[in-house]
């Protein structure tokens, strides 16, 4: 058996949701607070969309998880401003329908370019310390498009963060090199088959070939807990939530089923998203921020990681195995 033969092959896939990507980095901190080195010496690929292509990019780029987790709990309310009741509310809820009745987002994107400038400076891709696939939409081609260091490597990474992230009905799309971008979860909202498509040169003739997926906070919105929609930016939402958890529920099928065919040794494991109760906070939304909501996602992915780090598959996924 040679090298690449018994060598490891990891991907790390992340899943988009705005703000409850604070899950998956408060996971992802409690597995590298035993991992004894960052993530681009651990892993050969990192796959993410919207907000979890922003972890991607992060963690690539040398970041930990748990200052990735600290960055979103800190611009979160900035990022996603919302008075959660009182006249402000109204006041604010009807500038934003107003907006979005214009064809503009709910949010402006100037704090959280503010903000990724912080994290990444002028970092390109080709800056980055290991492979990523970061999924996006070109609206001006009408095409797919995935970014990685091989097929962006001068591309900025705010650039990519703005454009993986620039979710429709809530934030404009997102400029590069005259063509506009919106966010991947229009078709990739669980990006791990993605990932295994284009790191596909990366592990061919591995041993073993093993990948992490990390979900982010479901919450059912059907009309048994939510009631029907009122408002057209309401059909719009249930509309995007109900595409992105089929996605994501196709993607773990597929990859589920096909992993065995592309190494002699696979592992797939599924860090599934809690389902938070209705009553328990009131709706967590992917632009929910309010102190409550915040606390309970850094919880309940605290709480995660440390019930993973007992199951063996996760540890084998995090100490065992040369990995290239």
């Amino acid at each position: 058996m040679n090298e690449s033969e018994s060598a490891v092959f990891r991907l790390l896939s992340l899943d988009g949701g705005g703000i409850k990507a604070l899950y998956s980095a408060r996971v992802l901190s409690e597995l590298e607070s035993v991992l004894g080195r960052p993530w681009p010496a651990h892993v050969g690929w990192i796959s993410g969309t919207s907000s979890g292509g922003i972890l991607a990019l992060g963690l690539a780029a040398g970041h930990t998880a748990k200052g990735l987790g600290d960055f979103l709990e800190r611009e979160g309310p900035h990022i996603f401003p919302n008075h959660p009741d009182g006249w402000r509310a109204h006041v604010q809820r009807t500038s934003q329908l107003f907006r979005q009745l214009r064809l503009k987002g709910k949010y402006s994107p100037r704090r959280l370019e503010r903000g990724l400038q912080q994290l990444f400076g002028d970092m390109t891709l080709a800056d980055l310390k290991t492979d990523v696939s970061v999924a996006s939409v070109n609206l001006t081609t009408g095409a797919r498009c995935v970014f990685t260091r091989a097929s962006h490597p001068r591309v900025r990474a705010v650039d990519v963060a703005l454009a993986t992230s620039a979710t429709p009905g809530y934030f404009n799309p997102h400029a590069i090199e005259g063509e506009l971008y919106a966010d991947g979860g229009l078709w990739v909202n669980s990006p791990a088959l993605s990932g295994l498509v284009e790191a596909q040169p990366k592990y061919r003739g591995v041993g073993r070939l093993e990948v992490l997926s990390i979900g982010t906070v479901e919450q059912p919105e059907g009309y048994r807990s939510a009631g029907p929609p009122t408002s057209l930016p309401q059909w719009i939402q249930r509309m995007l939530h109900a595409s992105t958890y089929g996605q994501a529920a196709l993607t773990h099928d597929a990859v589920s089923a096909f992993l065995p065919q592309l190494a002699p040794e696979t592992s797939y494991l599924r860090i599934p998203p809690p389902v938070i109760p209705w009553e328990a906070t009131g709706p967590v939304r992917m632009d929910t921020t309010h102190p409550a909501a915040l606390e309970l996602l850094s919880r309940c992915g605290r709480e995660e990681g440390q019930r993973q780090l007992r199951d063996s598959a996760v540890q084998r996924f995090m100490w065992n195995g040369t990995h290239v």
